[in-house]
């Protein structure tokens, strides 16, 4: 697979309003940009725990042949129900109003938000073993997800009501391009 595949996939998943993002969302929209970056920063760290264990996970995986084809048929249908649901959506974004937090408390809470998140490590699950079979430095994989993963973050605590206008208006459009992209990934996935 082609790194420009994995960015353009990983970004539109990550781009979606999931836990994570909502949770900077709201954050931003109530404790303002600074008390996000503790946030983000726990997620992360939560974030590369997931992708760490999965990538070791998944040698586990690699070398049981017939165990890895059986992972990729439900990692393909997992993406293929994630695609369709996102089709079928009429999502909306809510603002929520929090009062001021610790940052130690807003640390846990990104990191608790992530790992805890099935998606997550289904979705890292899905995708990394396709990079890893060919060579790919873990760590390589970890930094570029989680510069990904910052990146969106970022957009969706620095864009607050503004963001939040535009992905009212939009989410249906941006939901149907992640789906095509996780349509093709699964496909290729499938036939790899």
């Amino acid at each position: 697979m082609d790194y420009l595949l994995f960015i353009f996939t990983f970004a539109s998943v990550s781009l979606l309003p999931g836990l994570c993002m909502n949770l900077a969302f709201s954050l931003s929209l109530s404790l303002g940009y600074k008390n996000v970056l503790w946030m983000m920063f726990g997620e992360l760290f939560g974030l590369a725990i997931i992708v760490i264990c999965c990538a070791f996970g998944s040698n586990f995986i690699f070398q049981h042949p017939n165990l890895f084809k059986i992972f990729k048929i439900f990692g393909a249908l997992y993406l293929f129900w994630i695609a369709f649901n996102l089709i079928k959506s009429h999502a909306k974004i809510y603002e929520i109003k929090i009062t001021k937090k610790a940052k130690i408390s807003l640390v846990f809470q990104g990191f608790i938000t992530s790992i805890t998140n099935p998606k997550t490590w289904i979705f890292i699950l899905s995708i990394l073993p396709s990079f890893l079979r060919f060579h790919t430095s873990v760590l390589f994989l970890t930094s570029m997800i989680l510069l990904i993963e910052f990146c969106s973050l970022n957009l969706y605590a620095l864009g607050g009501s503004f963001f939040k206008i535009f992905m009212n208006k939009h989410l249906s459009k941006l939901n149907k391009i992640s789906a095509l992209c996780i349509i093709i990934l699964a496909i290729g996935i499938m036939l790899d």
